[in-house]
């Protein structure tokens, strides 16, 4: 027996998804995804912060990781979308969608960067250290970015959030 209730849900939140572009969607859910890896730095910043032990730290950096993949998603369908036309979109949404693209694909690579050399030490000289603070700190910025370019779009688009 069908759920008469969650199918008629799920067939408008379909025809909702289908009322949008299709680039308007893709810049949503990009919104949706930077906003919730924003989220999840607050929550490792958090965690560090009270000094939680190393089970949930490792539980929150990998939920964060998570977010990660799901942004680079969200980036890649934008970009192939976008590239032809605004679709649609007015003006002032397509640049902040598109601050947000530049915004999140930076904070990816940061990520993806602090990642790979954070896993590469074995050793820490001090030189490989001050490299791997500076790899944070160009990180810590792409945060700040992001979170502006989030905000940016949100005040867009508010109905989103």
């Amino acid at each position: 027996m069908t759920n008469s209730k969650g199918t008629a849900v799920k067939d408008a939140a379909a025809a909702a998804v289908a009322e949008l572009p299709s680039l308007q969607g893709a810049a949503d859910s990009l919104f949706r995804s930077s906003a919730e890896c924003c989220r999840q730095q607050a929550r490792i910043s958090r965690v560090l912060d009270l000094h939680c032990d190393q089970e949930e730290l490792e539980a929150v950096i990998e939920v964060s990781v998570l977010c990660v993949r799901i942004l680079n998603d969200a980036i890649t369908r934008y970009a192939a979308l976008g590239s032809d036309s605004h679709d649609g979109l007015d003006d002032q949404c397509w640049h902040a969608a598109n601050t947000l693209w530049h915004a999140s694909r930076e904070y990816a690579r940061r990520h993806q960067s602090c990642n790979v050399k954070s896993a590469q030490m074995s050793r820490h000289s001090a030189t490989q250290l001050g490299a791997l603070a500076i790899e944070y700190e160009l990180k810590a910025s792409a945060v700040l970015a992001l979170r502006y370019a989030v905000d940016q779009y949100n005040k867009v688009r508010p109905e989103i959030s």
